[in-house]
């Protein structure tokens, strides 16, 4: 075989691996694993939090699927029609015809946001985000289903659930990762509408997490500040590079998934919001941008899962993408 058809074939092999790569993640913009409703996703990539179109009171716009927030809310200048701090108002979700919602008034720059959709709503429903869609549904996630199309299992026992009863009274109804950093381990919460475009999976870290890392010899570098917006306005974190090591995203069984080199650390002080920053147990949260490590998440709070879209190679631990 002369050298040119060899490089004929190598190349052939190498767009075949392609073709069948972008054809799974396609099949995963089109295939609802767990049934439902598909919603169009539009800005999911580098870290913007996930947006879908709902109608509300007959009103449509734009609500962000925030598994961070344990109360839905809508926009306070569209919707109050006196000092109310609550609405009940119809909705085009899968499974509510109607709910309760707090009224905000939102300090983001996004167009046409009508409101929030926090695990009030989110913890009665499976939703399959990908790149460019999210599937709703009422019913739960066929493990059998699940793992023939490459997905890893992460439980939510005490941490995510449709049922109030199998949740830890102490912690917020919030999906979880297991996290790796050197020596320590610790939970993350998911939190979708965590904006982290500017540093790029961006992991906050509590107090009691900080003091640890330092106790377990982590070499923590600031590199910059960030100025975020909570619910009592705007403060300043420090940003963090941890030298030396590198982040692993892991299962509740401690089974590697996923390295990622290029990360940031971001402390969270407590503050009247509550979250990972009130609590005195090492605890984090993972910004939006750790939705593109995987073609595909399923949250499954009936079945007390998250699923991860790790694709073929595991159980080899894989580099994340950047």
């Amino acid at each position: 075989m002369n050298i040119i058809t060899k490089i004929v074939l190598a190349l052939s092999a190498l767009a075949a691996v392609a073709l069948i790569a972008a054809s799974s993640v396609a099949n995963r913009d089109r295939e609802a694993l767990c049934g439902g409703i598909r919603y169009e996703l539009d800005n999911v990539r580098n870290g913007l939090p996930p947006y879908i179109e709902l109608t509300a009171d007959g009103v449509s716009g734009r609500f962000l699927l925030d598994f961070g927030a344990t109360t839905s809310s809508v926009s306070a200048s569209v919707f109050a029609t006196s000092t109310e701090t609550v609405k009940s108002v119809s909705l085009s979700l899968p499974g509510f015809h109607h709910g309760v919602f707090e009224l905000k008034r939102y300090d983001l720059p996004r167009d046409r946001q009508l409101g929030v959709i926090g695990t009030d709503f989110l913890s009665q429903l499976s939703a399959q985000i990908t790149e460019s869609a999210v599937f709703l549904g009422e019913q739960p996630c066929q493990p059998t289903t699940m793992r023939a199309h490459g997905f890893v299992p992460i439980s939510q026992e005490h941490f995510f659930s449709s049922d109030p009863s199998a949740m830890d009274a102490r912690l917020p109804n919030v999906p979880i990762v297991f996290l790796r950093l050197g020596a320590t381990r610790v939970w993350a919460q998911i939190d979708t509408g965590y904006d982290d475009v500017i540093y790029p999976h961006t992991v906050d870290i509590n107090q009691a997490l900080y003091e640890r890392l330092i106790k377990d010899g982590m070499r923590l570098r600031q590199v910059s500040e960030i100025t975020v917006s909570t619910c009592e306005g705007r403060e300043t974190r420090p940003v963090y590079s941890l030298m030396d090591d590198s982040l692993i995203v892991e299962t509740d069984q401690a089974q590697p998934i996923v390295r990622i080199e290029n990360f940031y650390l971001t402390l969270k002080q407590a503050n009247g919001c509550g979250g990972i920053g009130a609590m005195s147990e090492p605890a984090a949260q993972l910004g939006a941008s750790f939705l593109r490590l995987f073609r595909a998440i399923v949250f499954d709070p009936k079945s007390k899962t998250v699923w991860l879209d790790v694709g073929s190679e595991w159980p080899q631990l894989r580099m994340g993408r950047s």
